[in-house]
Order: structure tokens, then C-alpha cells, then sequence
């Protein structure tokens, strides 16, 4: 991180907030999923808006979480919270809207396989001859899926999901269902590409079956080379974070990341993997609307404004200069959900409980969203004391044609009830 950008990104602040932001750079590459791409058992599922396991574990020592303690995560993605605290016997709990989410979550926290029935299940499905059944993938109005695929691959995926179903026993059938998840957009003439997929065109992409037979031995390794026996408690859970089922005062700390608000809709993003685990569109467009106001697809009618004289005067240059394509009640709705969210972990937590959550800042044509310190008001008037702001990150903006103008932070707000 260039100190000079740091600076910049800080000129300006004026109030109390700006001697609580830190630089920390060696955060930066463990606020995102890069660090997790060579942990075994992590890096099952590729979840690039995830952040990595590192930066649970220095978080762990940061907030002086003891072993045996309990940690809440309401936005767990695909579970690296959830692992990383087990790792270092520490019980944690973790929530998510997205059903993929927490159906590999889970998968990636399943212990007790019957490690000679695994190996033969992966040795049975990869044998397996395709038959001729006319299969068809359930309906996304706004990607063609067939287009995305060869013919040959687009059967082979849907053959394989039916004959997964079949499994019966319910670890091995997780298992192999994540193996195949995982290689649907590898196999596929797809890419992601922020918050829209692509249809692109790759050469040699291998056969189905062999990425999956290649996956599925990778992830078998993991599990017969796994070194630890976990001795604290981990699961994941359907759950919107504005309203969880849990007990006040319950949990000795939250790690967490809360969408970013950036307009990405990740029922779109993954909607490919989405599609085959639901089975239905109308679930995926009605999931869409269940999710936290970071895009103009997520539910919306009338929400309490959250306090925040930062947010206001925001909010105020924003209707003085209205962006067509980013819509000024997206951004208030976002924090009204976001506030929701910080009260739901304000009172999961017991007295002296910590909360840690990466936020990434959002520059828009007119002005740049400092949401790490609209965040920290949010929480300071919530009832929360906030303890320092971590800097990870700080780079340009490069949105809509801005090119080296404003820089944009990425940091954690650690926040203490």
C-alpha cells in the first residue's frame, strides 16, 4: 500500500474517526479469497468475494478470542469463518441467505465420512456411462445456459447431478455434489465478471467427467491427509442477518463481511451453481429479493433511516447529482439493512464481546461512500464502542470512467460492545 494514497483517502475526514484508521497492509491480501486458493478444504468452492482463513486467525489474536469460546459470522459465505475458528477450537455459528452458501459451508465442516464407501462412490460415478435422457436446466431469464455449454457438456453436468441425487447416504452425497459445483463454470464457456457472468469462448476445455473426476480425488486427499480432529462445534444455518434466531447476549465475537455495496447481485453471479441446487427459477428470483439492498434487485419498500450524520450528508450530494445507473435509494436502503444487521450482532453478543467486519468503501461518479466510517457511526450509535479501523487496502478508483482521481479504502472496523 503506497503511504500517499493511505493519506489521500484520509484528507478531509476531520472528526474523531480519522485517529482511529490504521494502516495495515499486511491485511491485504487476506481480506480476500487469494490466500485461501492453497488451503486444502477451503479452497473446495472458489468464493472470490470471500476472504481467507489467515485473516481469521490474526483476527482471533487481535480481539483475544480464547479457545472454547463462541464466534458469530451473519453473512458466512461459503464458511471460511467457520473453519478457520474450528482450526483453532473455537465454536462458531454461521448465517447466510444464500442456500449455496451454506449447503457448501456445511459440506466443507463434515466430519465422520466412511472413507472406504467415499473412495468408492468417486470410483462408481466417475465409471458411470452416459445414457440419452433429454435433461433440461431450469430456466434463467436473464443467461442462456445452453449457449454457455457444449452439447455434450450440458448433458454430462445434468446427468451427473441426477445420478449425485441417487446417493443415499447424505455426506457422500454433499461431497460429490460439491465436487460438481465447483467445476460447473471451469467446464463451461462462462466467466464472472464482477457482478455479471460472461459467455466467452475457451479452447480445450477437458471433458466433464474428467474435471470431475480430477476434483473429487483432489478433495479426497484433502480429507485422508487432514491432520487435526476438531474439538469445538461449527454449522452453518439459512438465516438473514437483519433478523437472526439466536439468543441475546450469546456469543463472545462476530467475524464477518457484510455484502459490499457495489450493485453486484450474487443470486446472478452464482446462478448457474444456484440453479442446479434449487431446481427451480422462481426460487432463485424470489431468493433475489430476499437479499440485503446492495443492488436495485433486493427487496425494497419502506426501511428505517439508520442514524448516521455521515450517511445524510451523502445522501444529500447524491440527490444533487443523481447517478442513472446507481440509484441513490439503493445506497440509503443498504445501510438501512446494514444498521438492521449491526443490531442483530450488537445483541448476540455478551457484554465486552468484539466484532470485527471487513467493509469495503464505494466511489460513484460524484463522490466517493466512505462505508467503513459510516459503518463505525452506525455501530457508535447502536450502542457499540469502536475500538480502531484497519486499513487493508487503498487503491483508485476506476469506476465509470474515473481513472486515478479518488482512492477507495477496504478495512475492518473493530467494534467492542
Amino acid at each position: 500500500m503506497k503511504q500517499d494514497l493511505f493519506q489521500l483517502s484520509i484528507k478531509g475526514i476531520g472528526d474523531r474517526y480519522r485517529s482511529l484508521l490504521e494502516k495495515t497492509p499486511h491485511y491485504s491480501d487476506w481480506v480476500t479469497f487469494k490466500a485461501a486458493k492453497g488451503e486444502p478444504i477451503y479452497n473446495w468452492f472458489h468464493y472470490k468475494e470471500g476472504f481467507s482463513p489467515q485473516l481469521v486467525w490474526s483476527l482471533l489474536g487481535e480481539l483475544d478470542i480464547k479457545r472454547g469460546s463462541s464466534v458469530i459470522d451473519p453473512f458466512c459465505g461459503t464458511g471460511t469463518t467457520l473453519l478457520a475458528c474450528r482450526d483453532k477450537s473455537i465454536n462458531s455459528t454461521g448465517f447466510d441467505i444464500l442456500p449455496l452458501s451454506v449447503f457448501v459451508a456445511n459440506t466443507k465442516l463434515q466430519e465422520g465420512y466412511d472413507m472406504g464407501q467415499l473412495r468408492e462412490k468417486i470410483r462408481e460415478l466417475t465409471s458411470l456411462k452416459f445414457d440419452k435422457k433429454n435433461r433440461r436446466w431450469p430456466e434463467l431469464r436473464f443467461f442462456n445456459v445452453e449457449k454457455a455449454y457444449s452439447r455434450y457438456a450440458y448433458s454430462d453436468i445434468l446427468f451427473y447431478r441426477d445420478k449425485i441425487r441417487e446417493v443415499e447416504d447424505e455426506k457422500t452425497r454433499n461431497f460429490l455434489f460439491l465436487g460438481l459445483l465447483s467445476i460447473v463454470i471451469g467446464c463451461g464457456n462462462i466467466k464472472k465478471d464482477g457482478g455479471v457472468l460472461k459467455i466467452i469462448k475457451r479452447k480445450n476445455t477437458p471433458p466433464v467427467k474428467v474435471l470431475l473426476k480430477n476434483r473429487l480425488n483432489r478433495m479426497y486427499r484433502d480429507l485422508v491427509n487432514k491432520k487435526t480432529t476438531p474439538d469445538a462445534g461449527a454449522r452453518a444455518m439459512r438465516g438473514d442477518a437483519r433478523s437472526l434466531p439466536v439468543e441475546d447476549n450469546s456469543f463472545n465475537a462476530c467475524i464477518s463481511s457484510p455484502p459490499y455495496l457495489n450493485w453486484v447481485d450474487y443470486t446472478k453471479v452464482y446462478a448457474i451453481e444456484l440453479s442446479l441446487l434449487l431446481d427451480s427459477g422462481r426460487e432463485l428470483r424470489r431468493l433475489r429479493k430476499q437479499t440485503l439492498s446492495s443492488h436495485v434487485g433486493s427487496r425494497g419498500g419502506k426501511k428505517k433511516n439508520p442514524e448516521s450524520t455521515r450517511l445524510s450528508g451523502i445522501m444529500d450530494e447524491l440527490q444533487d447529482n443523481p447517478d442513472l445507473k446507481k440509484k441513490p435509494q439503493v445506497v440509503l436502503d443498504y445501510f438501512a439493512d446494514l444498521s438492521e444487521s449491526l443490531k442483530t450482532i450488537y445483541n448476540s453478543l455478551v457484554d465486552g464481546g468484539s466484532a470485527a467486519l471487513v467493509i469495503s468503501n464505494t466511489c460513484m461518479p460524484s463522490l466517493t461512500i466512505d462505508s467503513d466510517l459510516i459503518t463505525a457511526e452506525i455501530s457508535e450509535n447502536l450502542g457499540f464502542n469502536v475500538e480502531r479501523v484497519l486499513v487493508s487496502k487503498v487503491r483508485w478508483c476506476d469506476v465509470g470512467g474515473i481513472r486515478k482521481e479518488r482512492p477507495v479504502r477496504e478495512s475492518i472496523v473493530v467494534l467492542k460492545k
